[in-house]
């Protein structure tokens, strides 16, 4: 079979996406897995190779190479040419915030028209894509506009967990607000066919957690529960999903627990993300749902303390690469 080509963005590049991604390209075992082509900027990934002295080279392209594909050679869309005398790490200027989304909005042009099989994202500063105009809480609302995408949601893939949140990067005091019945059964219908379609389950079993202590304790600390999922589990279960909850999530991620379930349901960014974090932080892959292409991201954020230091880590880019030609090999099998 040949290899599935895997577009990675750069992210912020004041971060540390440009070290990781020369550092995952030096090795050897990306590329057995599938061809990379990154989307980013020829200088930062540069000074990058410089910083680590690594003997990695760069060759700029226009369009996807047959071959050549080797530890060490990156392939590069050049997608700005930043000045980087200027730039300064942890510090994005107006440029780098406009870089980063540029970035993203390439990827998905070539992915949507067929050039490549899957998107594998560095992590960007999500107040530097405000500031430049870009409305979006994060990459995952940011691509399902651009893919037109009538609904996404995020799943982070775990060594025990596959965790779906319902709200992603909202202030806690705007959570329960966003917690409808609505919102629910789409994260549900989103996971149900994500486990169909992506990882081959014809009938996943999903975990449903609640929002508040105890699950409310019947309305005493919160009827979230009883008016919003409780109804969502109900409609789900009438369209054929396999749902049980709500679950008090202080109770839920029980490490003598079995794996009882394909994959679980997060009311909030912390709740679903804290157990996963702890467990997995290296290996953990986020992964969108909803998207009409395949689509998985590091875990991590920017490391602004680490950037340009030549200490970063780049195990979760490399696991998040694996995880999307993984993917893009069991979505043309089944």
């Amino acid at each position: 079979m040949t290899l599935p080509v895997i577009g990675i963005t750069m992210g912020d590049p004041t971060g540390i996406g440009p070290e990781i991604i020369v550092k995952a390209l030096s090795m050897e075992e990306l590329f057995q897995a599938c061809r990379p082509i990154v989307f980013g900027d020829l200088e930062v990934l540069s000074r990058a190779i410089q910083i680590q002295s690594l003997s990695a080279t760069i060759e700029v392209i226009e369009k996807i190479p047959e071959g050549g594909y080797l530890p060490g050679k990156i392939f590069l869309v050049p997608v700005s040419r930043l000045d980087i005398t200027s730039l300064r790490f942890g510090k994005p200027d107006r440029a780098c915030e406009e870089a980063m989304v540029r970035y993203i909005e390439e990827a998905v042009k070539w992915v949507m028209s067929g050039s490549f099989n899957a998107i594998t994202t560095c992590p960007i500063n999500k107040r530097a894509i405000n500031v430049a105009g870009y409305s979006f809480p994060g990459h995952t609302e940011l691509l399902g506009h651009l893919a037109q995408a009538s609904s996404v949601a995020m799943m982070f893939l775990g060594s025990k967990w596959k965790i779906v949140l319902v709200t992603t990067h909202l202030p806690l005091k705007d959570v329960s607000g966003s917690i409808t019945a609505n919102r629910i059964l789409s994260t549900l219908r989103l996971t149900d066919e994500g486990m169909k379609k992506y990882f081959g389950i014809p009938h996943p079993k999903l975990a449903v957690l609640g929002l508040n202590p105890h699950c409310g304790e019947e309305g005493l600390l919160g009827e979230e529960e009883k008016k919003e999922i409780l109804p969502a589990m109900a409609e789900a279960r009438s369209l054929g999903m396999d749902v049980e909850g709500p679950f008090p999530a202080d109770s839920f991620f029980n490490l003598s627990r079995g794996s009882t379930f394909d994959a679980v349901i997060s009311m909030y960014h912390d709740q679903g993300l804290i157990p996963v974090k702890m467990l997995d932080f290296r290996e953990a892959v986020n992964f969108t749902l909803g998207l009409p292409f395949i689509r998985t991201s590091v875990d991590h954020g920017t490391a602004y303390d680490l950037a340009g230091k030549g200490l970063a880590d780049p195990a979760n880019l490399i696991k998040a690469i694996l995880t999307a030609a993984n993917l893009s090999k069991l979505r043309r099998m089944y």
